[in-house]
C-alpha cells in the first residue's frame, strides 16, 4: 500500500464537535528596540529553548500610547472563555473592559456542542444526573493527572449551571432545538472500556443559534456597562513595580490604547495553532513523530499572542502542550468514515493487527496508529457491523445511530458491494484514484466482497501484506470465538467475528500534524491565576480557554465531546467572578 492524501485536510472545523473558541488576538509586533521586558526571568521551558517568539519587545513607551482607559477588569479576547468573562464579571459588579481584534461584525465563534453534566437542561431531556467524583477521577485519568485537580473539580461542579447560564437568553423553542447527541431510549448513558468512561451530555446547538448567543451575551455586558474595543490587538502587559500585572497595551484604529485594570487582566485570547514557529517550538512529541517533509497545519488562525504576553511576564507555560486532533490517527478519527471510531479490526500496510482497537477513547485508541509503517491504516467488519456499533461507547467520532440511523450506512454498504473494485466510490472519483492510491482517497472509499482475499485486493494489498491481511483475520476470528482476546487485551464485549459475508473495509492514512486547535497554554492555579516560574501566582494575571493549561494534559481527549467549549466557558465565567471579587 502506498501513502495518500490525509482526509483531514478537506475537513476544514465546522465538522467536528467542541472546537475551541476564536476571539484570538494577533501580536501587535512592534519592533525589538533592545530595551527591557516585563519581568527579568521567563517562565516555563516547554518545547525548544531560543525560539524567537520567547524575546518580549521592548516596552511600548508612555510617549507612544495614544489614550489611556481605566476599568476594573480587563478581557482580552472574545472567544468562548472571553464573552462568558466579561458578563460575569458585569454580573459581579466590576467596571469591565474588552479588547478584540475584529470588528463586531466580524467576531466569528467555531465550535457547536458543548459536553457537560448535571443542568438542568440536560435533566428536563432526561438525562441522569452524574457522580462528580467519578467523573473527576476519569478525567484525571484520561490525562494521565496531569490535568490541575483544582481547576478540573471547580470546572466539574460548576459546568451544569454554567451551561443553563449560558443558554438562559435563548427562547424555549430555541432551547428545545438544541440536540443532544447519542441520547435514545434504551441506550445505557455511561460504558466502561479499559478503565475510562463515558457519559452522555453534548448538546449541540446550530452555527446560527451559537452566534446569536453569544451576541446576547456582548450585549447584555455592554448594557451592564462593559466597554469592548473592537478592532483593537492586545499588545503587552504592564506591570508595576511590585511585579503585579496592572493593565495591557492594545493597538487600535487610533494607535496605542493603554488600558489600567485594578483588579486584572484575563488572557483569554485562545492557542497558538496559526503559529508556525509556536506549534514548532512546543508541539515537539507531534513534530517528533511526523516525517521530515511534513509539516503541522491549523484550521483556526488563533495566533498565540495571548500566551505569548503571559510568557514575557514571567508566566509559566504548560509543559505538555495539547492539541484537538494532530495527536489522533486513522481509522478512528473522523465521522465521515463509514463507522466512525468503531472499534472493528484494525490492520497496517503490512496487513498486520497491531492494538486493541477498543482501548477506553478514540485518542487514547489511535495512538498505535502513528508508529504504522507507510502512514497507512485499514478497518475491516463484516455484514453485522449494527451490533458492532451499538456495542461501542459513546464519544468523540463514534457513529451516533441515536440522531441518523443507519440507513446512510446500509446505503454505502450496498454500493461498495454492488461497485466491486471500484467498491463505493462514484466514476469521477475511482477515475482519479487507480492502484493502490483508490483506498486512500478523502472522503473514504468503502470495499466489499464475498471473500477476505478479494476485499484485501480492493484494499491494496498484494503479496505477503495480503497473505499477512487474510492470516490477521482468521485469527481475530479464533480469538472473537475464545471471548478473549490474547493477543492485545479487547474487551470481550467487543470481539465480533468477521464472518457473515459480504466482508467490509476501508483505509486512510493518519492525519499527524493536522490540528483544530490548540489546547495547552499558560500554567493557571484554580482560580485562574497565571503561574510564575516559582509556581505561585503572577499578582493581577488570569487566562481562561486554550489560553491557560492544565485542563486537558497531553492531548484532547475527554469522557464527553464538546468539553472544549464548556471548559472555556466555565472557566471564563468563575475565573471573571474571583477577578471581580478582589
Amino acid at each position: 500500500m502506498e501513502n495518500g492524501l490525509s482526509r483531514r485536510a478537506f475537513l476544514g472545523g465546522a465538522a467536528f464537535a467542541g472546537i475551541a473558541g476564536m476571539g484570538a488576538l494577533s501580536a501587535c509586533a512592534p519592533q525589538r528596540r533592545g530595551g527591557e521586558s516585563l519581568s527579568q526571568t521567563s517562565g516555563g521551558e516547554a518545547g525548544i529553548a531560543g525560539a524567537s517568539w520567547r524575546d518580549a519587545p521592548a516596552k511600548i513607551g508612555d510617549d507612544e500610547i495614544a489614550e489611556t482607559r481605566d476599568c476594573e477588569v480587563l478581557v482580552i479576547g472574545l472567544g468562548h472563555a472571553g464573552c462568558c468573562a466579561m458578563k460575569a464579571a458585569v454580573e459581579a459588579g466590576a467596571k469591565v473592559c474588552a479588547m478584540q481584534e475584529t470588528s463586531e461584525d466580524a467576531l466569528l465563534f467555531k465550535g457547536h456542542s458543548y459536553g457537560h453534566i448535571n443542568s438542568e437542561f440536560l435533566k428536563s431531556r432526561g438525562v441522569p444526573e452524574v457522580d462528580v467524583t467519578e467523573f473527576f477521577n476519569d478525567w484525571q485519568v484520561r490525562s494521565n493527572n496531569r490535568s490541575n485537580p483544582g481547576l478540573i473539580m471547580r470546572y466539574i461542579t460548576h459546568v451544569g449551571e454554567t451551561f443553563d447560564w449560558l443558554i438562559e437568553g435563548l427562547s424555549d423553542e430555541e432551547k428545545q432545538s438544541i440536540y443532544i447527541c447519542y441520547l435514545m431510549e434504551g441506550i445505557p448513558f455511561k460504558r466502561e472500556f479499559s478503565g475510562v468512561k463515558t457519559w452522555i451530555g453534548t448538546a449541540r446547538l446550530t452555527t446560527e443559534l451559537v452566534g446569536k448567543m453569544y451576541r446576547g451575551i456582548i450585549g447584555e455586558a455592554v448594557a451592564g456597562g462593559a466597554e469592548v474595543l473592537w478592532e483593537t490587538k492586545g499588545c503587552q502587559l504592564v506591570a508595576d513595580e511590585a511585579g503585579k500585572v496592572v493593565g495591557a497595551i492594545g493597538l487600535g484604529p487610533d494607535g496605542y490604547v493603554k488600558v489600567n485594570a485594578s483588579k486584572g487582566v484575563i488572557l483569554t485570547t485562545g492557542g497558538f495553532g496559526s503559529n508556525e514557529e509556536m506549534r514548532e517550538d512546543l508541539l515537539y512529541e507531534i513534530k517528533e513523530s511526523m516525517g521530515e517533509q511534513d509539516q503541522i497545519s491549523c484550521n483556526l488562525d488563533c495566533d498565540g499572542s495571548g500566551i505569548q504576553m503571559g510568557y514575557w511576564a514571567g508566566g509559566r507555560l504548560d509543559p505538555c502542550m495539547g492539541t484537538m486532533d494532530g495527536a489522533y490517527w486513522y481509522p478512528t478519527d473522523s465521522p465521515i468514515d463509514p463507522i466512525g471510531a468503531t472499534s472493528s479490526l484494525w490492520m497496517n500496510a503490512d496487513g498486520k493487527r497491531y492494538c486493541n482497537e477498543g482501548f477506553g477513547s478514540t485518542e487514547l485508541q489511535a495512538m498505535p496508529g502513528a508508529k504504522q509503517p507507510d502512514g497507512v491504516t485499514c478497518s475491516v467488519f463484516d455484514s453485522n457491523v449494527e451490533e458492532l456499533i451499538k456495542a461501542q461507547a459513546f464519544g468523540h467520532m463514534s457513529y451516533d445511530y441515536a440522531e441518523k440511523g443507519f440507513d446512510g450506512l446500509h446505503e454505502t454498504m450496498e454500493k461498495a458491494y454492488a461497485g466491486g473494485e471500484q467498491g463505493s466510490a462514484d466514476g469521477d472519483e475511482a477515475e482519479n484514484t487507480a492502484g493502490a492510491d483508490k483506498a486512500l482517497m478523502s472522503p473514504p472509499t468503502l470495499y466489499a466482497a464475498d471473500d477476505y482475499e478479494t476485499l484485501g485486493k480492493y484494499l491494496g494489498y498484494a503479496g505477503q501484506s495480503l497473505e499477512n491481511f487474510v492470516a490477521t483475520i482468521e485469527r481475530y476470528n479464533e480469538l472473537c470465538e475464545k471471548g478473549f482476546d490474547e493477543d492485545f487485551g479487547k474487551d470481550p464485549s467487543l470481539l465480533f467475528p468477521i464472518k457473515p459475508p459480504p466482508f467490509y473495509g476501508f483505509a486512510g492514512t493518519k492525519a499527524l500534524g493536522v490540528l483544530m486547535v490548540t489546547v495547552g497554554g499558560l500554567l493557571v492555579d484554580e482560580n485562574g491565576a497565571v503561574l510564575g516560574k516559582d509556581y505561585r501566582p503572577i499578582p493581577g494575571l488570569f487566562a481562561a480557554g486554550n489560553a491557560s493549561g492544565g485542563r486537558f494534559g497531553w492531548q484532547y481527549s475527554t469522557s464527553i465531546g464538546g468539553e472544549s467549549l464548556t471548559t472555556a466557558n466555565t472557566l471564563g465565567r468563575l475565573t471573571a467572578e474571583y477577578v471581580a471579587s478582589l
